[in-house]
């Protein structure tokens, strides 16, 4: 990679973004590991769908155990050493093209998996069961790998935009079509307010409130990941002092994004709520036995 000569940065910034970034590990390794144990172990959750939040919560486990610790490492190296980090920024390069690419891809692929809940409710569970769940895992994880193998040989951002805009046009795509059917069902349903209660209308509302929930994932990925792209990609060249202040929070906020799903499911999925309270009784029951 193309580093600056000065490798320099303010004790005052290394201090903060370094705790920042070791927050992000602990909190996001603990989150995400939480979230692995409460797919696998409660039945509730064993639900097709939600073994992509389980691939997810691996993906962001790359960056909380691997790029916060090393991007810790860097930061102190050039505060402290004022020295380049050029080991440490090549490992961090490699495994953040990891991180990212499956994210998103991520991303796309539950976006598409809302689409069929909501859209096509009585075929979603058969598509997924039989095949659907395959295809999206092997294609997140392929490209994602073989994305990061091109990016060692060859460092052109162009790929990576690329990538970034096809999967956000998924996105939108998915996210569009849900909210115009849903448009459609809204006038439905003032026919059929007295049928509200039955079980496949209680199911459409939380299929409808899953697909929200990961609406917001999906906007907080954003916020947290664009300014990076914009910066680092968009124009083809680093719009930031390489290694400056600005360079490192705007790394720190994308590798942020990876300590905050677990939060958004505690907040906005009762399922995971009573899972992690399950969880934690098990291993003080044991703790105390």
């Amino acid at each position: 990679m193309n580093l600056t000569n000065k490798c320099h940065l303010s004790p005052v910034h290394a201090i903060a973004l370094m705790s920042t970034n070791s927050l992000t590990a602990v909190l996001g390794t603990f989150g995400n590991v939480l979230v692995c144990i409460a797919v696998i172990t409660i039945p509730r959750l064993r639900k097709i769908s939600n073994f992509l939040l389980f691939s997810l919560a691996v993906a962001d486990l790359i960056v909380t155990v691997a790029c916060a610790p090393l991007l810790v490492a860097m930061i102190g190296k050039l505060a402290f050493a004022h020295e380049c980090p050029t080991n440490l920024e090549l490992a961090y390069y490699n495994t953040g093209n990891l991180s990212f690419t499956s994210s998103i891809l991520h991303l796309a692929a539950i976006s598409v998996d809302r689409f069929l809940a909501v859209v096509f409710p009585l075929r979603h569970n058969k598509i997924m069961k039989t095949y659907g769940l395959k295809i999206m895992l092997v294609a997140v994880w392929g490209i994602a790998i073989s994305f990061t193998a091109i990016r060692v040989v060859d460092e052109t951002s162009i790929l990576a935009f690329v990538l970034f805009v096809l999967s956000y046009l998924i996105i939108t795509v998915s996210y569009a079509s849900i909210f115009i059917f849903l448009m459609k069902e809204r006038g439905k349903r003032k026919y059929l307010r007295g049928t509200e209660s039955r079980p496949d209308a209680i199911t459409s509302n939380v299929e409808r409130r899953v697909a929200f929930t990961l609406a917001i994932v999906i906007l907080v990925f954003s916020a947290c990941w664009f300014p990076l792209i914009t910066t680092f990609f968009a124009s083809g060249k680093h719009l930031v002092k390489v290694h400056g202040p600005a360079f490192m929070w705007i790394r720190t906020l994308a590798v942020s994004n990876s300590a905050m799903n677990f939060l958004i499911y505690s907040w906005r999925i009762r399922d995971f709520r009573e899972a992690y309270v399950k969880i934690f009784r098990r291993v003080i029951g044991r703790g105390s036995a």
